[in-house]
């Protein structure tokens, strides 16, 4: 397969589409967000809100879903996420580098670490990453498998700024979005939470 070249997205554009990264996989393996928004405030350019209830290995994949539909997008993994997941694994064995960096604790990368550490014991840094990058590349995946879900998400959020669950589900309603990311999911021996298709 032809590797894409990695192409220049602005900031709000690539904004949306991680918010929807977000949304549509939490939607599939977790539960469909009460709200997604685009619009910036102190701390972030946007966010989105679900009741995390899921098993550890679906969380884990909500949370580093808005850097994997930004790879998608662009062709290129976001270094954000390298950094955030540095902090995380710096900041976790020394208490005083964690109060050096306010706020990380709610950054995607942080939150992925720590649900990778519910999941286990690891021997080191380098092993914990590496678990990382595994839960990276499955959500990358079933992002890729959904994306026209992905891209009407996105869409709606660049005209709308902010949806609420009914907004985010009738955008999402015409995509099986289940099916598609259970099949990926099963390939890389994942079970699914609770989630379950609509009878």
């Amino acid at each position: 397969m032809a590797t894409r070249k990695p192409r220049t997205v602005n900031a709000r554009r690539r904004t949306a589409y991680h918010e929807s990264g977000h949304a549509v996989l939490s939607a599939a393996i977790n539960d469909t967000p009460r709200h997604v928004s685009i619009k910036p405030n102190s701390d972030t350019l946007g966010r989105s809100g679900a009741r995390m209830s899921a098993r550890a290995s679906s969380l884990v994949q909500v949370h580093l879903a808005g850097f994997a539909a930004e790879h998608v997008l662009t062709s290129r993994r976001p270094r954000q996420l390298d950094q955030e997941v540095g902090v995380a694994l710096i900041s976790r064995s020394d208490e005083e580098l964690q109060k050096a960096f306010v706020g990380s604790e709610h950054r995607d990368g942080y939150r992925a670490v720590q649900e990778v550490l519910r999941m286990g014991v690891y021997q080191d840094d380098e092993a914990i990453k590496r678990e990382v990058d595994r839960f990276y590349a499955v959500a990358r995946e079933s992002l890729s498998a959904v994306w026209p879900a992905v891209r009407a998400m996105a869409i709606a959020l660049l005209e709308h700024e902010e949806l609420d669950r009914d907004d985010v589900e009738k955008v999402l309603e015409p995509f099986a979005l289940f099916p598609s990311v259970l099949g990926v999911q099963q390939a890389h021996g994942l079970l699914l939470g609770p989630k379950r298709p609509p009878a």
